[in-house]
């Protein structure tokens, strides 16, 4: 099924107004096979409600931050499409005050210590990648989204 389709689908069976709904575009996981099938299984599943991207990406890339209310066809490794999020909250946070509360809503770890570890690790990676440096104040972009079409 296209894109196209799905988003057609989906307004035909949630009776959304095209003019009160707009679509934003497609999200995927950045890590492809059996990690990128986990984190698409917790958002399908409403376990995963959060992701966290390192500010100075954005920058890098030239791409504007999300907003809140922005709609998003989730895609599999195969780009296809397997639900509807919703950008429900968007905030710039050091990463060092994230909290266990906001952590813990991407459904992958069991404490904060484990969650920072493996946050980091991927952060200073992507930062090495695009030429800037992470660390514990570096500001953090956290999405809140909820999945409202599956």
């Amino acid at each position: 099924m296209t894109i196209g389709e799905y988003w057609d689908k989906f307004l035909a069976e949630s009776k959304q107004n095209p003019d009160e709904v707009g679509f934003s575009g497609e999200l995927s996981f950045a890590e492809r096979g059996i990690v990128g099938n986990e984190q698409l299984a917790l958002v399908l599943s409403g376990k995963r409600t959060v992701t966290f991207t390192a500010f100075d990406s954005y920058a890098i890339n030239r791409e504007p931050l999300p907003v809140s209310g922005e709609v998003f066809i989730v895609e599999d490794k195969d780009g296809e499409p397997r639900g509807i999020v919703e950008v429900t909250d968007v905030s710039v946070i050091p990463f060092g005050e994230i909290t266990w509360e906001l952590a813990r809503r991407e459904g992958e770890d069991e404490s904060l210590e484990e969650w920072r570890e493996k946050q980091r690790d991927y952060m200073e990676d992507e930062a090495a990648l695009c030429g800037f440096e992470f660390t514990d104040s570096s500001k953090v972009v956290c999405e809140v989204f909820r999945l409202i079409y599956r």
